[in-house]
């Protein structure tokens, strides 16, 4: 093959390399925009993916921070339990006496008569059998005195206790109703929860899809730079190798002038005709002269 047609041949390769070079380099920058944009894709469902995490704890820490209020309120109605329990049978205790307790009357009432029948008797003349019939009927009075005194102690306590039973049963009502409150908050708390983690689970593999989509462009734009930079090598190569060739060339076409020259100088000199400095100068360097 001539260095002409070589060089031709080369020049072809060259353009050849070139156009792939190019297309080499459109799709590698194509590659890497593309993963670009499915790395922010991947980065931005993963901020998103973090802002819900940190959602769901706070709503879990805002759900056991109630789940443990209505817990000491439980302990706190639990105690009132407890205190009513004895309370209650004190109540029917005392209901029971009351109905047990003979007919009662109005001590008032009772203190009058038994002031009234004392006066007679001490103050009449009255037979023994007649002083006995009111000492009987004083007896029978002070007896329902005592009663009716008993009585009203137990009415008074009767009282204290459905007092104090309506105290504590407006506080267990009340602590009942704010538990109710509490714990609907709660369960509100817990299906707002559940509803962040689901939405994280559907976010999640899709953020993971998107980061395998952006491994697999970047391996690909990696794969395409590869072959990008050997074709540029070749081509460096191949201009590299042109060039030496060309140089290669020149110096022999320079070095076949210089030779051709230098023998017509010599003829010329030899037949002292005149020659010029410079043809002097190629000769001596020789050795000829």
């Amino acid at each position: 093959m001539t260095p002409l047609a070589k060089h031709l041949d080369q020049l072809k390769m060259l353009d050849s390399l070139e156009g792939q070079i190019a297309e080499l380099r459109n799709k590698v920058q194509s590659l890497r925009d593309e993963a670009k944009e499915w790395g922010e894709k991947r980065d931005s469902l993963n901020a998103q993916n973090r802002r819900i995490w940190e959602e769901v704890k706070e709503l879990k820490s805002r759900r056991d921070e109630l789940n443990q209020t209505i817990r000491r309120m439980k302990e706190e109605r639990n105690k009132l339990h407890e205190q009513v329990s004895p309370k209650r049978k004190e109540l029917d205790d005392l209901r029971k006496k009351m109905d047990e307790l003979p007919g009662r009357g109005n001590t008032r009432f009772i203190a009058k008569r038994i002031k009234e029948l004392d006066w007679e008797i001490q103050t009449n003349p009255l037979s023994l059998a007649e002083e006995r019939e009111l000492v009987g009927r004083v007896r029978i009075l002070e007896e329902q005195m005592l009663a009716s005194k008993e009585a009203q102690t137990v009415r008074d306590r009767l009282v204290e206790l459905r007092s104090e039973f309506g105290a504590l049963r407006i506080t267990a009502n009340d602590i009942h109703a704010k538990m109710t409150e509490l714990a609907n908050q709660s369960q509100d708390l817990h299906e707002r929860m559940i509803s962040k983690i689901k939405e994280s689970e559907s976010v999640k593999p899709e953020a993971d899809a998107a980061h395998k989509k952006y491994s697999e462009l970047r391996n690909q734009a990696e794969e395409a730079y590869q072959g990008y930079a050997e074709i540029l090598a070749r081509v460096k190569a191949t201009r590299l190798q042109m060039r030496q060739e060309r140089e290669n060339e020149e110096k022999k076409r320079t070095e076949a002038a210089m030779t051709t020259g230098s023998e017509v100088a010599l003829r010329r000199f030899k037949e002292k005709r005149k020659i010029t400095l410079e043809e002097f100068k190629i000769l001596k360097g020789k050795g000829l002269i």
